[in-house]
């Protein structure tokens, strides 16, 4: 299976396996999970689901507002993930980010990914929910009565 990326998916891995900041979107309900390890002590590593920004300019500066203490992001690795949620684990990459938070050596930013991993299932449950009860949704074409 290649998740939407043809064969770059294992291009994708190598990014995020030397990532030290990196966003993985999912545009179907509008949420991105950054996860920011570069290492100053004193400061935890971020975890955190938040809005999907409008560009990669828009998500640094998010980034530099959330970690203060640390210098704006140098680069980024944005990932959209059209996919379930779920598909994160069987495609491989969640266990990379997982990877790359253990090599951090932010023990408790592995707690934080599992939070945000299962926070991420229940908006994605909720945003198809709405779907199927029409919430937020409008037709955009129907099919004529007689």
């Amino acid at each position: 299976m290649d998740f939407g990326y043809g064969n770059g998916v294992d291009g994708v891995f190598k990014f995020i396996s030397n990532a030290n900041v990196m966003a993985v979107f999912f545009p179907k309900f509008g949420q991105s999970v950054v996860i920011d390890i570069r290492p100053k002590e004193g400061e935890p590593a971020l975890v955190k689901i938040v809005p999907m920004a409008r560009s990669i300019a828009d998500r640094l500066r998010t980034i530099k507002r959330m970690r203060p203490g640390l210098p704006r992001p140098q680069d980024i690795v944005a990932v959209p993930w059209v996919g379930y949620v779920e598909a994160m684990k069987t495609s491989g990459l969640w266990d990379k980010v997982i990877d790359r938070i253990v090599q951090s050596d932010y023990p408790e930013a592995l707690e934080e990914a599992e939070k945000a991993f299962e926070t991420l299932r229940r908006m994605e449950r909720r945003e198809l929910a709405q779907l199927i009860m029409g919430e937020q949704y409008e037709t955009l074409w129907a099919r004529p009565t007689s």
